[in-house]
């Protein structure tokens, strides 16, 4: 089945540079005191196979939804249509968005879990989902890690670096605890440049550094990588072989690269008017 046809599209794609796609500006959220989320017991990295046939990878592509959020907050007068509609979501249609995952029995995965199942076969839950969230906004401690812990959920956090520990931003104590309370920390660059205007001068800057800086922060590899904007082009592939990444996630408007699909994956972002059934509408879509 065609990838573009099976892979669905959650609200529009025009987005802004603080919430990685094409379009407006959106505001950072007001500071707040972190919450941290609970200690969890470290997750076992499955096997991985970077090495695996081109085809099996592609075969198994669309099996796994990803989810993408922003920033979690209430609407301000001032905010656009736009980040209304994808990169803004109000906490409490976001608790309605986990609370129907959880009743519709999907399973959050880590990205090393869908690595494992894309280049090995490894099993997944019946119901699988890749729950991402982008830019290191500080509404995703305050709001994102409780909510996903009252749940025992787990997510990525792909975290931009230059934001760390300024005002309404994650601190760098925050990316340890999201880490130590299970969650898997990816890269997002340093500043949010499109990735799809890379030189090799931009390699160290946007790709090394901020893989290095993660790393040494929650004392683990960090391997994925989003692609500000969801841009990408393909000298960008080599870019991130060279950094040490092995995954790559992009947005659904775009196709999946077909020789090399795990720098190309796939993710979908979650409108932030859309309800419970909404979402579970949309996931079922063929």
């Amino acid at each position: 089945m065609d990838l573009r046809r099976r892979t669905f599209l959650l609200g529009t794609v025009g987005l802004a540079a603080a919430g990685c796609a094409r379009g407006e500006a959106s505001p950072p959220p007001p500071a707040a005191a972190p919450t941290p989320a609970p200690a969890a017991a470290p997750r076992v990295p499955p096997r991985i196979d970077t090495a695996a046939p081109t085809a099996e990878v592609l075969a198994r592509v669309t099996d796994v939804p990803v989810l993408c959020w922003h920033q979690l907050r209430d609407w301000r007068p001032d905010d656009s249509a736009n980040s209304r509609s994808v990169l803004i979501c109000p906490p409490a249609a976001f608790r309605a968005q986990l609370d129907a995952l959880q009743g519709g029995g999907y399973t959050p995965i880590s990205p090393d879990e869908h690595l494992a199942h894309l280049t090995t076969g490894a099993p997944l839950p019946a119901k699988p989902v890749l729950l991402t969230f982008d830019d290191s906004q500080g509404s995703q401690i305050t709001v994102a890690a409780p909510e996903l812990a009252r749940r025992s959920m787990h997510a990525a956090f792909f975290v931009m670096t230059v934001p760390l520990d300024k005002a309404g931003w994650m601190s760098r104590d925050d990316v340890r605890r999201l880490h130590d309370a299970g969650h898997t920390i990816a890269a997002h660059t340093y500043d949010h440049q499109r990735a799809d205007r890379y030189t090799d001068a931009n390699v160290e800057t946007q790709l090394v550094r901020p893989r290095a800086e993660l790393e040494a922060l929650v004392g683990a590899p960090v391997r994925h990588f989003a692609y500000p904007f969801g841009a990408w082009a393909p000298v960008d592939l080599g870019m991130l072989d060279r950094a040490g990444y092995v995954s790559g996630y992009q947005l659904a408007d775009e196709a999946v690269d077909p020789t090399r699909p795990l720098l190309t994956l796939r993710r979908s972002l979650v409108g932030s008017t859309w309800d419970g059934p909404r979402l579970l509408t949309a996931l079922a879509r063929p």
